[in-house]
C-alpha cells in the first residue's frame, strides 16, 4: 500500500494498515536538513527540494501545505507586517464594504482552471506519485478574513452595527469564489485527482467563535455552503482548517459541507475533544475527518519524546476506536522553537517500520 492509498483510505474510513501520517508543517530548518542528508546552508538554497526530500526520507504518507519558513528568516519563526487600514471608522467601512459589492467580480474559468491544475500536477510530480499532494486552499471558501484589509476593530463593529449591508460582502465573495470552484471541480474530475482540499478560515479564537454562532451562520456560514456546492457536487472531501474552539459551530461547518477538521487544539482550556467531535456526523454520514492532534503548543516544543510518543499512542487509540478517519499529524506548524529529539520522537513513534529510523540512531 502506497502512502497515497493509504490517506485516501483513511479518508473514507476503509481499513489501512496503519494510521497514515502527515508531512510539510515543519519550519525547522536544522531537522529538515539533517534527515534530508543536507546542510543547513543547503537547504536555504532549495527549502522546497529538501523539505520534500527529508518528508520522503521519513516515509510519510501526505504532504499538507508544505508550509516552510520564510527565506532569509534563519530562525524559521513566522512574520509578518500589516500596516494600518486606511479605514477610520465602521462608517467607512460599511461605504467601502457597498462600493467593492456594487459590481460582479467575474473570473475566467480557463483561467482558474489551469492556474489548479498546472500548480496541482508540478507539485505532485515534486513529491512524487506514492505520496498524496493536498495544496492549501483557504481562497476557495466564501472569504471571512478580512481584517487585514478593512482593519480588525472597524471590521468587527461595522458587523456588529451594520449586519445586513456586511453580509453583502459574503454573498459577493461566494459567488465569486463558487466560480473559482466550479472550474476546480471539473479539473479535478478531468484529469482523475485525488478528490481532498484543505480549505479553511479563522473564524475562532480559544474562547469560541468571533461571532456569535447564530449570526457566524446568517452572516457568513451559508455562504460557506454556497460557496462548496460545486465541490460536493464532485465528491470532493473538504478538511477545513479550525482553530481555537470551533465547537459551538462544528455542526454547521459540517452541514456546510465540511468533511472533517485539521488544527484540533485541546490545550489551554480549549473544551475541543475528539471524543464529542465522534458523535456528529457530515452530510455524507461519516463521522468527521480528524488530521491531528498532537500539541504543537505544549507537548511538542515543551514535552519529553516520551511524552510525543505517548500523545502519537493517544492518537493511535483513538483512530482505532472510532474506526478510522484520521491522519496523525501535529495541531499547526512547527518551527525551531521544537527540539529536535522531539520532531524525531514523533515521527519515529508515528513511524516505527520506516527505514530511515532501522539506520539512524535516535537524538535521544
Amino acid at each position: 500500500m502506497t502512502g497515497k492509498e493509504r490517506a485516501l483510505a483513511a479518508l473514507h474510513f476503509e481499513e489501512t494498515d496503519r494510521i497514515p501520517v502527515v508531512g510539510g508543517m515543519v519550519r525547522h530548518p536544522a531537522f529538515l536538513a539533517r534527515t534530508a542528508g543536507a546542510s543547513v546552508e543547503a537547504f536555504w538554497q532549495d527549502l522546497q527540494g529538501v523539505a520534500i526530500q527529508a518528508f520522503r526520507s521519513l516515509g510519510v504518507d501526505v504532504i499538507m501545505g508544505l508550509i516552510l519558513p520564510e527565506p532569509g528568516l534563519e530562525s524559521g519563526a513566522q512574520f509578518s507586517y500589516h500596516e494600518q487600514s486606511r479605514f477610520a471608522s465602521p462608517e467607512e467601512v460599511r461605504e467601502e464594504v457597498l462600493r467593492v459589492t456594487a459590481q460582479p467580480a467575474p473570473l475566467d474559468p480557463q483561467r482558474e482552471y489551469d492556474a489548479y491544475l498546472s500548480a496541482y500536477l508540478n507539485k505532485q510530480a515534486a513529491v512524487g506519485e506514492d505520496l498524496l499532494w493536498v495544496p492549501t486552499s483557504f481562497g476557495h471558501v466564501a472569504q471571512f478574513q478580512h481584517e487585514g484589509w478593512l482593519g480588525a476593530e472597524n471590521y468587527y463593529m461595522a458587523l456588529a452595527l451594520y449586519p445586513e449591508e456586511m453580509q453583502r460582502l459574503f454573498v459577493h465573495s461566494a459567488e465569486t469564489v463558487r466560480q473559482r470552484n466550479e472550474a476546480t471541480a471539473k479539473a479535478i474530475l478531468d484529469h482523475d485527482l485525488p478528490r481532498v482540499m484543505w480549505i479553511g478560515q479563522d473564524i475562532c479564537d480559544s474562547r469560541g467563535p468571533y461571532l456569535a454562532p447564530a449570526v457566524m451562520q446568517e452572516l457568513y456560514l451559508q455562504y460557506v455552503q454556497r460557496s462548496f456546492e460545486p465541490l460536493k457536487e464532485a465528491g470532493i472531501t473538504i478538511i477545513w482548517h479550525a482553530d481555537g474552539n470551533f465547537m459551538p459551530i462544528a455542526r454547521q461547518l459540517l452541514e456546510a459541507g465540511a468533511d472533517g477538521f485539521q488544527g484540533i487544539q485541546e490545550t489551554f482550556g480549549v473544551p475541543v475533544r475528539v471524543e464529542e467531535l465522534n458523535t456528529l456526523t457530515t452530510t455524507s454520514g461519516h463521522k468527521p475527518i480528524i488530521v491531528g492532534s498532537v500539541s504543537s503548543a505544549t507537548t511538542m516544543p515543551f514535552g519529553t519524546p516520551r511524552e510525543v510518543g505517548e500523545e502519537v499512542e493517544r492518537c493511535r487509540r483513538l483512530a482505532r476506536e472510532r474506526g478510522g478517519g484520521w491522519w496523525l499529524n501535529f495541531t499547526s506548524s512547527l518551527g525551531p522553537e521544537v527540539p529536535e529529539e522531539n520532531l524525531h520522537a514523533f515521527y519515529a513513534q508515528a513511524l516505527p517500520d520506516s527505514a530511515y529510523f532501522s539506520t539512524t540512531s535516535p537524538l535521544i
